[in-house]
């Protein structure tokens, strides 16, 4: 399941979640696939944010590693340092849970 925003949303995307508007009512059941009338509609109702079914694309994980390499170029304290490290861990084992190998 990912939430999106709605102009994101595009035809035939599934709901994951009933959308429900201010009043608590339920204005699409989840299942339901997306067509642009309900999403325009959704605009309209000023409804935000929707979830779909689906898995996240995780962006290539060398996109990733030279991002956080920029950002920490200047850094040579130890303890941010080591949040670098913590970070760059941590972003291994999204990619290793993910079945994806981070290249594209």
């Amino acid at each position: 399941m990912i939430k999106i925003s709605i102009d994101k949303a595009k035809a035939g995307m599934k709901v994951a979640e009933d959308v429900i508007n201010e009043a608590g009512m339920i204005i699409i059941p989840k299942g339901k696939e997306l067509t642009e009338i309900l999403i325009n509609k959704l605009s309209q109702m000023n409804i935000k944010f929707i979830y779909v079914e689906g898995k996240r694309e995780l962006p290539p994980k060398n996109e990733i590693f030279e991002g956080i390499e920029r950002r920490f170029k200047k850094i040579k304290d130890p303890q941010t340092l080591l949040i670098k490290m913590v970070l760059k861990s941590h972003i291994e084992e999204l990619y290793e849970s993910s079945g994806s190998n981070g290249e594209s």
